[in-house]
């Protein structure tokens, strides 16, 4: 049995002037709440199932067609691959995106104002440092 559970609407808006951005992959996380959507020019937007709602800006990818895409078991990173690009890795997840955020920040302590800029889908605390 098949249930529609939404519509995505203007899954790839066309700028002024663009010819129409086509689906060419898509999969649903594991823990259901997420959907990633390929596109025909390189696009790659994940999706709130819930809310039907785009999360966030597209990921940047080489910019050909994604022909796979994938989650992780855990949903935290996304894999997505072309014809003639290998495969490419996209954390997602909050707790591996702190993770490395702090990898970035060189282990220091992220302030408040630095976690939310950084981290916005995650309750704060100290991750990074002492």
């Amino acid at each position: 049995m098949r249930h529609k559970r939404g519509v995505l609407r203007n899954v790839f808006p066309a700028r002024l002037g663009d010819i129409p951005e086509g689906v060419s992959a898509l999969t649903l996380s594991p823990d259901g709440r997420t959907l990633a959507v390929g596109g025909s020019s390189g696009t790659l937007q994940l999706w709130d199932v819930a809310t039907q709602q785009p999360l966030g800006d597209p990921l940047p990818t080489p910019g050909e067609e994604i022909v796979s895409v994938a989650f992780s078991e855990d949903s935290g990173t996304v894999y997505a691959a072309g014809t003639h690009v290998p495969l490419q890795r996209y954390v997602v997840g909050p707790e591996r995106v702190a993770e490395r955020v702090c990898a970035r920040v060189g282990g220091q302590q992220l302030t408040r104002a630095q976690w939310r800029t950084y981290v916005p889908d995650a309750a704060y605390r100290k991750v990074c440092g002492d």
